[in-house]
């Protein structure tokens, strides 16, 4: 019936040793025996054993005892004095339940294998959509999490990096093979302390998403940024040049910092190349009231 019989006892406590061992799939056991009755080994596999099943025997004053202690996550139970027709038809049942649930475990592990070589490209879809303000601001912590990424709540910076190459609006530096080399340079250099750093390919850009301490903390990023990008030209042998956005409160609102990093980005013809340029300086935050007459406006 494609079972193989790999251990005999003559009590409860010898079954229990066995099973320890062993580790069997399916535990035949009589209600009745020394030591350790049917029952309480059951009790006692169930923690050591919980994907065996357990198939019960029971005399006729025994049986509805024994069916009442249906918590035991007992498969069957049999009245005695026992067929083979009958045990011929517990077993095959056994077997088709067995091979179904190893069958369910392989998907799911060929589902769960799927989703972790996938797991990298569905987070740079979820940090593209969150980037461009496209995940409801209520369920960015969730999905975060799904991701198993770390976005807590707090004060964020973003700010877009690539290539500067003069004359040539940056065509050079969205190279995928660059844009990587930088992505990598940040993640390896990067080092502000007390701050998080989140790297992604975005759009023709990288992404870096800073978990700063403080608002007050954005200045001491951008020493940090202008640093890596004189660092750049020794280790890469490119010029960088980064556009900051004004900083955010919580995950959810990162586009409005990577909208204020894409405004500091189309200033670097009037500001030069090979620097790190931040919107806070560039554009004020609130127009000033003007202090005119209407007929003087």
């Amino acid at each position: 019936l494609g079972f193989s019989l790999v251990g005999e006892a003559g009590n409860g406590e010898e079954a229990l040793e066995l099973a320890e061992q062993l580790r069997p799939d399916v535990v035949l056991t009589d209600i009745k025996m020394p030591y350790m009755d049917g029952l309480e080994l059951c009790v006692r596999l169930n923690p050591l054993l919980p994907a065996a099943k357990l198939v019960v025997f029971s005399g006729f004053d025994e049986f509805e005892y024994a069916r009442q202690a249906v918590g035991m996550n007992v498969f069957e139970y049999i009245l005695k004095p026992i067929t083979a027709p009958e045990l011929s038809g517990v077993l095959t049942r056994l077997r088709e339940e067995l091979d179904r649930e190893r069958s369910e475990r392989r998907d799911i592990e060929a589902i769960r294998r799927r989703y972790d070589e996938s797991l990298p490209i569905l987070r740079e879809l979820f940090y593209t959509r969150l980037l461009d303000g496209r995940i409801p601001p209520d369920q960015v912590r969730d999905r975060a999490a799904r991701y198993e990424l770390q976005l807590p709540p707090g004060w964020w910076a973003a700010a877009l990096v690539r290539a500067d190459v003069p004359g040539r609006d940056g065509e050079a530096g969205r190279d995928e093979l660059v844009l990587l080399s930088i992505q990598g340079f940040f993640q390896s250099r990067f080092a502000m302390e007390g701050c998080a750093l989140h790297t992604v390919l975005y759009n023709d850009t990288v992404a870096l998403l800073v978990q700063l301490s403080g608002e007050d903390r954005v200045y001491p990023l951008l020493e940090e940024l202008d640093r890596l990008s004189l660092l750049a030209r020794s280790y890469l042998g490119t010029h960088l040049v980064a556009g900051v956005g004004l900083a955010c409160q919580g995950p959810e609102e990162l586009h409005r910092c990577v909208e204020g990093a894409r405004s500091a980005l189309d200033y670097r013809a009037l500001m030069g190349g090979g620097r790190v340029i931040y919107i806070g300086d560039l554009e004020p935050q609130s127009t000033a009231a003007l202090p005119f007459e209407e007929e003087d406006q």
